[in-house]
């Protein structure tokens, strides 16, 4: 348990973290992970072991959607994602880590569609939606507890056949971390990001939180939402959780005020799952549940709304595999 000492900097960070989490939403348009411990966690507070201990994850995750209702139109979402991560412990207290991820929203519509106001038609709103990513972060320790996060990020989001160069953001930011090792770590921080559809920077926060609550209840938070988790054993997690999940897209040449806008695709999924350590290499998880809150909007280059629908609830399901070589 903690003591007095200990509690007063968890209860002021938890204070922080609720305006903040909640103001989170809409800085999930890119790339909304703040930077985490795990390159520092397994090297000792000494000297670094010879060689260096690069640590390299790959991770594949699909979400699949199913039925949902926008009004005039039924639609399916396939929509597969990628990443590959690669950190490397510089000193005793210093580490970078490297980030590349990708994806695709692959929607399958069945209706009348009229996303951009030019009339009732049978045809798919808009082609397949992709996205890239690249992330440079740092991690600095100050003492045993404290450290100093650094993140910088670009990305593309387009529509098939968009063009590219219109589809670029970017950004980066500033964190402090607080760690109680096997209890708790905690990361807040802010960043400014351009975004496809303003001009200028604008704040993204950088919430990362990770609370033993005891030896077997833990709570989970990494910018896009909340997890409570079970450890059932040292092999299997179960957990609760929902989440915000938003991107924004630039999209393709077509008549009408949409040409070259953004379509921004927003979902708020709640589901239960689990996590399975199959062997020291691979890990497995899975996520079924609700899509709770799911909207499509379709913005002019001027940031004027064009269409805006939004789905009934509808079931989802997740899957996804952790390579650690």
């Amino acid at each position: 348990m903690y003591g007095a000492l200990q509690l007063k900097p968890i209860s002021l960070f938890l204070g922080l973290l609720v305006p903040l989490w909640a103001s989170s939403a809409a800085a999930q348009d890119e790339y909304g992970q703040a930077p985490d411990f795990h390159t520092l966690e397994e090297v000792p507070e000494g000297e670094l072991p010879k060689g260096i201990p690069i640590e390299l994850r790959v991770r594949s995750d699909t979400r699949f959607i199913v039925g949902s209702d926008f009004g005039p139109a039924d639609a399916n979402l396939y929509w597969p994602r990628g990443s590959v991560r690669i950190g490397v412990p510089l000193s005793k207290r210093a580490a970078v880590r490297f980030r590349i991820n990708g994806g695709a929203a692959v929607y399958d519509f069945d209706g009348t569609t009229n996303f951009f106001d030019l009339g009732p038609s049978s045809a798919d709103p808009f082609d397949n939606l992709y996205s890239g990513a690249f992330a440079l972060e740092g991690v600095y320790r100050m003492t045993e507890k404290w450290a100093l996060f650094m993140q910088g990020f670009t990305g593309a989001s387009w529509e098939d056949g968009a063009d590219f160069g219109d589809s670029i953001s970017g950004g980066g930011g500033l964190a402090l971390g607080y760690r109680i090792p096997d209890r708790l770590e905690l990361v807040l921080g802010v960043g400014l990001k351009s975004r496809l559809d303003r001009n200028g920077p604008r704040p993204y926060p950088l919430i990362n939180l990770e609370w033993m609550i005891n030896d077997n209840w833990k709570l989970r938070s990494h910018g896009q939402g909340l997890a409570l988790e079970y450890k059932f054993n040292d092999e299997l997690k179960l957990f609760v959780r929902g989440r915000v999940a938003a991107r924004r897209y630039r999209l393709d040449h077509r008549p009408g005020d949409a040409n070259r806008g953004t379509v921004r695709d927003r979902q708020i999924p709640v589901g239960v799952g689990f996590r399975w350590v199959a062997n020291q290499h691979i890990r497995i998880g899975a996520v079924a549940g609700v899509m709770a809150y799911h909207q499509l909007r379709v913005r002019d280059t001027n940031r004027n709304t064009i269409r805006s629908l939004s789905a009934d609830p509808a079931p989802y399901f997740e899957l996804r595999i952790d390579l650690r070589p």
